[in-house]
């Protein structure tokens, strides 16, 4: 059996879309603490909805930084 820790770093690593290279994971009692940086938005996203269907999650704070360079080499130019 799985415990709380290893359930949260196994969403993770499963996740294609997160770079899990780039993250640190802090754990405190059911309150998990995402940190790094990652190249797009949605892969913030992505690792903090994979940590949320974890049972027992009670909180997040997502500190992941996306790097500012991936968003504005999207943004339209004129």
């Amino acid at each position: 059996m799985l415990n709380f820790e290893e359930l949260v770093l196994n969403e993770l690593h499963w996740d294609l879309a997160v770079p899990r290279n780039r993250l640190r994971v802090t754990f405190h009692s059911g309150y998990v603490i995402l940190s790094g940086e990652v190249e797009w938005p949605y892969q913030k996203s992505c690792a903090e909805a994979d940590v949320r269907r974890v049972p027992g999650v009670t909180a997040i704070a997502n500190e992941i930084a996306v790097r500012r360079n991936a968003v504005l080499s999207q943004a339209p130019t004129s």
